[in-house]
């Protein structure tokens, strides 16, 4: 194989496992990153967010603009999460990261994602207000703490947070018999 050959071969692998749109690792790339972050981090949290109401976007404005508060969602989150973390899109209008922060420190921390994704996002004149529910999860308390197990803990965290309304965050607290 010529070198010309290897290093075309290593960027077309690349770019499939980064989502075309937002450049963050694809679900097959996350979940290898994010499973050995769970298993390194000091404190890990898992999250789930997924944007309200993103057909209020796409039907009046179009996908064009429906792609650029993907991207700019996509961007704010990796930026909120740090170099340390691992951020997805895991489809549609869905993402997840895993992060190593101070339990303590989570609320605020999502608080200040939520206020960074309620910025409206321009793109070519057309200004769209944007929401996101957001689930945690942390490995504390659960018996599983596989990934798997922490995102859906996170998902059922989100989905509980789409009922609290636009300020509502709820973290995923399991009950125990």
């Amino acid at each position: 194989m010529l070198l010309a050959e290897r290093d075309d071969l290593a960027r077309r692998l690349e770019d499939a496992r980064r989502d075309p749109l937002t450049g963050l690792p694809t679900r097959a790339a996350f979940t290898a990153t994010a499973e050995r972050l769970l298993a390194t981090a000091a404190a890990p949290a898992v999250l789930m967010l997924d944007l309200v109401d993103f057909k209020a976007v796409n039907d009046p404005h179009g996908h064009e603009v429906g792609d650029a508060v993907l991207t700019a969602t996509g961007r704010r989150l990796a930026d909120w999460a740090g170099p340390g973390a691992v951020v997805s899109r895991l489809g549609g209008d869905e993402f997840a990261a895993v992060l190593d922060t101070d339990p303590a420190s989570l609320p605020a921390r999502i608080a200040d994602l939520r206020s960074l994704l309620e910025q409206p996002v321009d793109h070519h004149g057309t200004t769209v207000a944007v929401d996101a529910s957001i689930g945690s999860a942390t490995p504390a308390g659960h018996l599983n703490r596989s990934l798997p197990a922490l995102l859906h803990a996170a998902d059922l965290a989100m989905y509980a947070d789409k009922g609290r309304g636009r300020r509502g965050r709820r973290q995923h607290t399991p009950t125990t018999a």
